[in-house]
């Protein structure tokens, strides 16, 4: 549907309007456009804050400190075996004096001329003129608003014993027969624990870790007046390496 409207001061043009109703009105343009705006800033904005699932964190070892001294002396197993004194020998031996070293003279240095070289002046630097630096643009910031972070729960806390020298495992008693019978293990796990030791001869070891890093072992050995020496150790990541052992002064 068509109309027609006058013109002023012109009788005989007239301008067609039309009037359908499929046209949009260009007034209500830019409301719309607001609209729009606001509806995805709002959608992106709910889009940012998702929640999300909290994962507790491993507990926390702490290591209890040692009361035992860092070195301590613990008695003899009381065992002693008849090791054979070592032969000695009474010839006297002769070592012959070392012939006297006399130095040769040394030769007479070479006399070498020398004169010193011509060295001109240097120009001197032109001077150095610094250029003035530019001022710094200030440009204004303003923190952004950040969302809040959802609480995160604790990580419980363990409290380790820390280990003892005096309570590592006791080592096997070596022996000093030929041939000697003895034999050995060794075993761990993906946690790193592991025990490993062995037995038989003039020397035996055991030793223990679990999964919290404590370890404590032990050993013997026949020292060389016969008697049987023990040694325990322990550590730990905390109380640091201790050792009690029975051939200490």
């Amino acid at each position: 549907m068509s109309r027609y409207i006058r013109i002023a001061g012109s009788s005989s043009r007239h301008h067609k309007v039309s009037s359908s109703p499929l046209q949009p009105d260009v007034g209500t343009t830019p409301l719309i456009m607001k609209t729009f705006i606001l509806l995805m800033a709002a959608v992106a904005c709910h889009a940012s804050v998702l929640p999300y699932s909290v994962v507790p964190s491993a507990p926390v070892i702490l290591h209890a400190d040692s009361l035992s001294p860092p070195v301590m002396k613990i008695p003899k197993p009381g065992i002693r075996f008849n090791v054979p004194a070592p032969a000695t020998y009474s010839r006297q031996v002769v070592v012959p004096a070392p012939a006297p070293f006399i130095p040769a003279a040394p030769a007479p240095a070479p006399v070498v001329s020398y004169s010193a070289p011509v060295i001109a002046a240097a120009p001197a630097p032109a001077p150095v003129i610094a250029a003035a630096p530019a001022p710094a643009p200030v440009v204004s910031y303003s923190a952004p608003v950040s969302a809040p972070v959802p609480a995160i729960p604790a990580a419980p806390v363990a409290i380790a014993a820390a280990p003892e020298p005096l309570e590592a495992p006791e080592p096997p008693m070596p022996s000093i027969g030929e041939p000697f019978v003895g034999g050995q293990f060794h075993a761990q796990d993906e946690a790193g624990q592991y025990s490993f030791g062995h037995w038989g001869g003039p020397n035996t070891r055991v030793e223990t870790r679990d999964h919290l890093g404590r370890t404590a072992g032990s050993f013997a050995y026949i020292d060389p007046v016969g008697d049987v020496q023990v040694r325990k150790y322990a550590a730990a990541p905390a109380s640091g390496f201790k050792v009690a052992a029975s051939d200490l002064p």
